[in-house]
């Protein structure tokens, strides 16, 4: 999912912000994981009343697995690149690693996008200058990376 986000009238710059769209709020994810927690808890006591003693190590393996991997989900779920574009310059930069924020000059800047010949995989849309490239829009769908290289290319060339 791509959106601009809201600038005041003063600002000549233009940002982007890229999320993949969210299935589950963090909320949500909680609640769903107790939800789990609780039936596969009510499984293994139930057996545990028929005297298969053996089944609650395993049942709590399974709520643990369960719960790494909601949290997982949720991590790359909530993960977000924001670009700014202003006169002059470029920058991306990934709401994980705030360090790595990549710099282009706005007058060298291609926008590559990368199909596959065969359709099996998908495209990768690539900025950059100078043969150093990133990836923008991992996470997206076809159609919303292509709306995001149609909205890079309308607010570079709109300065």
């Amino acid at each position: 999912m791509v959106f601009r986000a809201p600038q005041n009238s003063n600002s000549d710059e233009a940002v982007l912000v890229v999320q993949p769209n969210r299935s589950l709020t963090w909320n949500q994810s909680k609640w769903l994981f107790l939800l789990l927690a609780l039936c596969i808890g009510l499984v293994g006591l139930y057996f545990f009343s028929l005297g298969a003693w053996l089944v609650l190590p395993f049942t709590g393996l399974e709520i643990c697995i369960i719960g790494i991997a909601i949290y997982c989900h949720s991590f790359c779920a909530h993960s977000q690149e924001i670009i700014h574009i202003d006169d002059t310059y470029v920058r991306v930069s990934d709401n994980r690693n705030r360090q790595a924020v990549k710099c282009f000059h706005k007058a060298w800047l291609t926008i590559v996008q990368n199909h596959d010949p065969k359709g099996w995989y998908p495209s990768r849309l690539l900025i950059g200058s100078h043969g150093e490239y990133i990836e923008v829009g991992k996470n997206l769908l076809e159609d919303e990376r292509e709306m995001l290289a149609n909205n890079l290319r309308n607010a570079i060339e709109g300065f």
